[in-house]
């Protein structure tokens, strides 16, 4: 069976029944923990290394991960943030509102407008995610030892690559996909200072310019 939703570039938005079989595991996940599978997972699905790689690596940071899960997604939150993904800045703030991540309003208020956290740990947090994705994990060692400070850990240092990593996945992906946001996170995306660019350009045009 083919998709009936396709994105403005024409990638497929799947559902397990039109899915690589490969495919279908992640997204009856999505649909029994959900209620819905989402337009990212839908999109990745034509791809079964990229989405069961996504799916797993959330999993696997839920299960195993000495962050918080309201930490986990003030990282990966950060990270849609910086990368100007409209759609997972808009889905991270509907899961952080659900007990799925638990955030208080003030957390991702903090982040959706570059704000300070009440909690300085939180802040720290941030700090260390945005110098490592910005900086490809090079920095000094004073600024890992701030992190440290803080209150959190080697191995924490080390998750919060892995936050990173899946952000990468689905943040790149809707920006190549112009992946649409889900009718229940839309209000979520109003007031944010981006979006992604929905503007193509034939080299007929470009040409004419």
């Amino acid at each position: 069976m083919n998709p009936t939703n396709f994105t403005e570039r024409d990638f497929p938005i799947h559902d397990a029944s039109t899915a690589a079989p490969a495919s279908a595991e992640a997204l009856n996940w999505y649909q029994e923990n959900f209620g819905v599978v989402p337009n990212l997972a839908g999109v990745l699905a034509t791809s079964p290394a990229l989405l069961r790689s996504y799916w797993q690596l959330q999993n696997n940071l839920l299960e195993f991960s000495t962050l918080t899960r309201p930490e986990i997604n003030v990282v990966q939150m950060a990270v849609a943030h910086a990368n100007a993904c409209q759609y997972c800045v808009s889905g991270h703030t509907a899961f952080g509102k659900m007990e799925f991540f638990g955030n208080t309003d003030e957390e991702m208020a903090a982040v959706r407008e570059d704000k300070s956290f009440e909690d300085p740990k939180l802040n720290a947090l941030r700090d260390f995610t945005l110098l490592v994705m910005r900086n490809h994990g090079r920095m000094a060692t004073s600024q890992l030892q701030t992190f440290l400070d803080a209150g959190y850990t080697r191995e924490q240092a080390l998750d919060v690559i892995a936050c990173i990593a899946s952000k990468v996945m689905s943040n790149y992906a809707n920006q190549l996909a112009l992946t649409p946001i889900d009718d229940a996170f839309a209000p979520l995306a109003e007031g944010l200072p981006y979006r992604e660019d929905r503007i193509t350009k034939s080299p007929q045009t470009m040409a004419a310019e």
